[in-house]
């Protein structure tokens, strides 16, 4: 019973500790118009890794979608899978939609709210390439609300519907 105390009072402490900010670190991305914005991968798969170069696809040229397992298998349950969604598919449409938005601005003299955001992550496939995708993020570098939604339905098997508002 103790140790359950003790850990409900650690998570209570971080949840305290979260506070608000007037700078973000999140991202490299440059903000910009539309599109899906994202870095070069050799291959379309969770494991490859991203070489560093900028990519910005248009929506229609995506073909494939794959939204990576986040958690480590673990010895108590099966290791995850990826979710992969092909043009057409149920929620294909909802989550390139998402993925196109634009970044948001920062306005001037906003305190953005600091709390950790455990990414996502999603890769895109053309015919020519496969990318690593960067999530739309608000003016202090939240994943945008409709993009958490869209991811949510497709990782819970709902529909998409994200609250009005900068993220979720």
């Amino acid at each position: 019973m103790r140790r359950c105390a003790l850990a409900a009072g650690v998570v209570v402490t971080l949840v305290v500790l979260v506070g608000c900010s007037g700078s973000s670190s999140r991202g490299t991305h440059a903000r910009g118009p539309s599109g899906i914005r994202g870095t070069e991968l050799p291959a379309f798969g969770c494991g490859a890794k991203a070489d560093g170069t900028a990519l910005k696809v248009a929506p229609a040229d995506v073909i494939e979608l794959r939204v990576c397992p986040v958690v480590a298998p673990s010895p108590f349950n099966r290791p995850p899978q990826p979710i992969t969604l092909a043009r057409g598919s149920t929620r294909f449409e909802a989550l390139v939609s998402a993925l196109s938005l634009p970044d948001g601005e920062r306005a001037a003299g906003v305190m953005c709210p600091e709390y950790a955001e455990l990414l996502q992550p999603v890769l895109a496939r053309t015919e020519s390439t496969a990318l690593l995708v960067h999530l739309p993020v608000d003016g202090c570098d939240h994943t945008l609300a409709p993009v958490s939604a869209a991811l949510g339905a497709v990782i819970n098997g709902t529909s998409a519907t994200a609250p009005s508002g900068g993220t979720m």
